[in-house]
Order: C-alpha cells, then sequence, then structure tokens
C-alpha cells in the first residue's frame, strides 16, 4: 500500500529552506472543535497555551501589521500600532486577505506571506516552550520555538493582547 504524502505547505517548505525543526500537525477542520484554537489545540494533544493565531491588520494607507498571539487572546489594536509606530491598525478587510497575504481565513500563516510585514509576537509566548500556528492552510499547524519567529522573520515580542 502507497505511503500518504505529507502535504507541505508554503510556510512548511519555508521552514524547511531556512533549516527549521519543527512539528507539523494536520487535523479535520470541518469540525467546530477546530473552528477554535483550545478546540485545535484539544484536536491535537497540545496545551490551550501554545496554540496562536495570526492576525492581518492595516492602517487603511497601505501599511501592513502582522500580529500573533494566543488564540484565546483579543488583540489590542492600540498597542500594535504603537509597536509598528503607526497612528491606529485595524484588521484587514477579509475580502483583501488573499490578495495581500496568499493566505485564506484560518489558514494565514506568519511565515511565508507575499511579503515580508513588520510582525509582533505577544510577549505571553514566553511562557511556553514551544507555539502552535497556522501551517499556511486550513487544516494544518505548525509547532516552532518562539524564537524562529523572531529569528527568520524579525518578529518583535511585545504586549499586544487586550486586557
Amino acid at each position: 500500500m502507497a505511503k500518504k504524502k505529507e502535504i507541505k505547505t508554503n510556510a512548511m517548505r519555508f521552514l524547511d529552506d531556512n533549516n527549521v525543526e519543527y512539528t507539523h500537525f494536520e487535523f479535520d477542520a470541518t469540525s467546530d472543535a477546530a473552528k477554535t484554537g483550545v478546540g485545535v489545540a484539544d484536536i491535537i494533544g497540545r496545551n490551550h497555551n501554545q496554540v496562536f493565531k495570526t492576525i492581518m491588520t492595516t492602517d487603511g494607507k497601505g501599511n501592513y501589521v502582522v500580529g500573533v498571539l494566543m488564540s484565546e487572546d483579543n488583540i489590542n489594536f492600540k498597542k500594535l500600532a504603537k509597536a509598528a509606530g503607526l497612528k491606529s491598525l485595524s484588521m484587514l478587510p477579509l475580502k483583501d486577505l488573499t490578495k495581500i497575504t496568499g493566505y485564506v481565513k484560518g489558514g494565514c500563516s506568519p511565515f511565508a506571506m507575499k511579503k515580508l510585514f513588520p510582525t509582533f509576537v505577544d510577549d505571553r509566548c514566553r511562557e511556553v516552550e514551544s507555539i502552535i500556528v497556522s501551517a499556511g492552510k486550513v487544516g494544518h499547524q505548525v509547532e516552532v520555538k518562539p524564537e524562529i519567529l523572531e529569528n527568520l522573520i524579525d518578529a518583535q515580542i511585545v504586549d499586544i493582547k487586550a486586557e
């Protein structure tokens, strides 16, 4: 019987090209549990505080900023804008997500976007040994050490969560 070929997303190829060790998780994304970070953590058997989401923002003037934070947290747009040196930021309209990043909702990875955008990871990433982010396709996640984001895509670790 033929071995099932492992899917490689652009984010995973990017990590491979940069010799980054990661763990790939593939899961059925159609279940209700898969619609939340807590549910994804349960499905893949990891701690809830390890699963992080990627939020794409814009200032409406052509500047785009990536925020990566624990899936249970909400983003503080003012903190993110201040960290990025911008006056204000808001969520990128969903209709623009694929055009700007190359990714779709639920599959937006901080790795291998169409361009390297300023990226800020919430400081809660320091509370865990590894974080899990989208692998660039719905139903796929990768687990990496938080410093990989700092070293590979020049992410800054700052407090961007809402209180």
